[in-house]
């Protein structure tokens, strides 16, 4: 870099001592990187991804990112950008949540470029952009639940019941097995989750280290969980506890359709 006169060069210095205390230095020739050369190295780098993680960030870029981003220099990506952008995709009917989820992938990800000092700062500064509208979340009472169990097929009833009492999320529902169940305890315990990726099953951890557990359920879970087992689970300690009607690991997309949206509540 060169200057006119030694008056612009010592203004150029004293503006980069300055923003070097304050920690909003970058390295002007760094921020000429492209967003797309700069997200294959953050993917490059980022190595403690889930796999179904890493599937939705690149459906989120191939989608809503790369398009838009793709061949900006970084230094380029401003609030105004990225505002531009978010309008842009409201106007094409893209979801809040959709946009939010999208918006909190593109801050990550210039978040780290900032880390590395490839940015002074983040551009995805925009107050509600990251919030998917979301509704506060409604709590079924234990009427509402037992309802609910006893419409659905009863090889779905334990199901229903483990989840609304034991806390289980999906993917621990389907990944669960016969040994983790302690019917004289009335326990179960979650140490791993069956995640499906491009429809391909894996079976892997909880998703946080907190996310391993053993839950104590009531005591008329435990009867219907019981009553599942003999009926629907092989004795095989390894066995899945719940199953499809074709004895078929529990796709998310199909229980939904054809299970929980035939329920008349």
């Amino acid at each position: 870099m060169t200057f006119a006169t030694k008056a612009n060069a010592g203004r150029y210095l004293a503006k980069v001592e300055a923003d070097l205390l304050r920690g909003e230095w970058a390295d002007p020739r760094l921020g000429r990187t492209t967003f797309g050369e700069w997200t294959d190295r953050w993917l490059a780098s980022t190595v403690n991804l889930r796999a179904n993680t890493k599937a939705g960030y690149h459906t989120i870029l191939g989608q809503y990112l790369r398009p838009a981003f793709d061949s900006y220099p970084l230094a380029r990506i401003d609030v105004l950008a990225v505002r531009t952008w978010l309008a842009k995709l409201e106007a094409e009917g893209v979801g809040q949540a959709t946009r939010a989820k999208a918006y909190r992938l593109l801050a990550r990800i210039l978040g780290a470029a900032v880390e590395a000092r490839y940015l002074a700062v983040n551009p995805c500064s925009i107050r509600g952009a990251a919030s998917d509208g979301t509704s506060e979340m409604r709590i079924a009472t234990v009427e509402q639940v037992a309802a609910i169990a006893d419409q659905v097929p009863p090889r779905y009833r334990a199901l229903v019941l483990v989840a609304a009492f034991g806390g289980l999320r999906w993917g621990e529902l389907a990944g669960l097995r016969r040994k983790r169940i302690d019917l004289e305890r009335g326990t179960v315990t979650v140490a791993e989750q069956l995640v499906e990726v491009n429809g391909a099953f894996s079976l892997g951890p909880p998703k946080s280290a907190a996310g391993r557990r053993t839950v104590t359920l009531p005591a008329a879970v435990v009867a219907a969980l019981a009553e599942h087992l003999a009926d629907y689970t092989a004795p095989s300690p390894d066995a899945f506890v719940f199953l499809s009607s074709q004895g078929r690991h529990l796709r998310r997309s199909n229980f939904n359709r054809r299970v929980w949206c035939q329920w008349p509540g």
